[in-house]
C-alpha cells in the first residue's frame, strides 16, 4: 500500500507542474480560444516526440568521436544532441499539426500551440526521470525543467505565429528559423550550465528569469498585434533585462554562500567555525547591496 502511495505521489509531482502551466498559458490567450481536440492532439504528439528524441539522442551521441575534448563534448551534447533535436521535434509538431489548421488565425496561437507541444514533451520526460530518481528530482524538475520547456517553446512559438502571417515566403522562412534558433540557443545554454557540474549551474536561474521576461513581452506583443490588447507593450529592453538578471545572480550567490556555510558548520568533521557564518553573512549582504544598486541605478526599481 505504501509503495502504491509513493508511486502515485511521484506520478502526481511529475504531471501537475505541466498541467498547471497548461492552464496558466491558456489564460494568457485573450483572443479566440483554440479547439480542445486540436490542443489534445498537439499535447499527445508532444508526448510521442519524447520517445523519438530519446532514440535520436542516443544514436547521435554515439557517433561523437572518443577523445573529444570535454568542453567540446559538453557543447555538442547540450546544443546539438539535446537542444537541436528536442526543439526541432516541438517545432515539427506545431508545423505538422497546427500550421495549416483554420483555427491557427492569430499570432498568439503560435505561442499556445508551441507551449502545449513543449509541455507534452516535458510530461513524459519528467515522469521517466522522477520515477527513476525520486521525489527530490521531482521537486527540482518542477521548478526548473518543466517551466524551462514551456519557456523555450513559448518564445519559439511567437515566431511561428508571426511567420504564419508574413507576406513573403522569404520572410516566413527567416522568421521561423529565427524562432527556432533562439529556442535552441536558450535550451543549449540551459543544458550546458547544468551539465557542466560546476558553479555555472547557478546561471540557470538568471537565464530562466530572462526568458520569462522575454516571453511575457512576446505574449503582450502578440496580443497587441492580434488586436485583442489595446495598449502597445513597452519595447523589451535587453539592457534592463541583463541588469535584473545580474542582480538576481548576486542574490542567488549570496544566499547559496550563506546556506552552504551554515551546512558546513553543522557537520561534525568540518573545519568551518561558527564565526565563518558571520563572515558569510557579511559577504551575502554585500552581494545583496550590489544587486540593489544595480537595479536602482537608472530607476528600474521604480518602473
Amino acid at each position: 500500500m505504501a509503495q502504491i502511495f509513493h508511486i502515485t505521489l511521484l506520478v502526481l509531482i511529475s504531471i501537475l507542474p505541466a498541467l498547471f502551466l497548461l492552464w496558466f498559458f491558456e489564460k494568457q490567450d485573450k483572443g479566440e480560444k483554440e479547439p480542445r481536440k486540436l490542443k489534445n492532439k498537439i499535447f499527445l504528439w508532444g508526448i510521442i516526440t519524447t520517445i523519438i528524441a530519446a532514440g535520436l539522442e542516443i544514436n547521435l551521441e554515439s557517433i561523437i568521436p572518443k577523445g573529444t575534448p570535454s568542453w567540446l563534448y559538453l557543447f555538442l551534447i547540450a546544443f546539438v544532441v539535446t537542444a537541436f533535436i528536442e526543439e526541432g521535434l516541438k517545432f515539427w509538431v506545431v508545423k505538422k499539426q497546427a500550421w495549416s489548421h483554420e483555427k491557427f488565425n492569430e499570432i498568439m496561437d503560435g505561442i499556445t500551440y508551441a507551449v502545449i507541444a513543449g509541455l507534452g514533451f516535458a510530461v513524459l520526460e519528467n515522469l521517466l526521470y522522477v520515477l527513476q530518481e525520486g521525489m527530490v528530482t521531482g521537486i527540482v524538475r518542477a521548478v526548473f525543467a518543466v517551466p524551462a520547456h514551456a519557456l523555450f517553446s513559448g518564445i519559439m512559438g511567437y515566431y511561428i505565429g508571426k511567420a504564419k502571417f508574413e507576406k513573403t515566403p522569404w520572410d516566413t522562412r527567416s522568421t521561423l528559423w529565427k524562432g527556432f534558433g533562439i529556442a535552441v540557443l536558450y535550451h543549449g545554454l540551459y543544458d550546458f550550465f547544468l551539465m557542466s557540474e560546476s558553479w555555472m549551474w547557478v546561471l540557470v536561474i538568471p537565464l530562466m528569469i530572462f526568458m520569462a521576461m522575454q516571453l511575457k513581452y512576446l505574449i503582450n506583443k502578440a496580443r497587441f498585434e492580434d488586436k485583442v490588447q489595446k495598449s502597445k507593450p513597452s519595447v523589451f529592453d535587453f539592457k534592463r533585462g541583463l541588469k535584473i538578471v545580474s542582480a538576481t545572480l548576486f542574490v542567488v550567490v549570496g544566499v547559496l554562500s550563506l546556506a552552504g556555510t551554515i551546512l558546513a558548520v553543522s557537520e561534525e568533521s568540518s573545519t568551518y567555525r561558527t564565526i565563518d557564518i558571520l563572515y558569510s553573512a557579511i559577504f551575502a549582504l554585500i552581494l545583496f547591496a550590489i544587486a540593489y544598486f544595480i537595479i536602482r541605478k537608472k530607476g528600474i526599481a521604480k518602473k
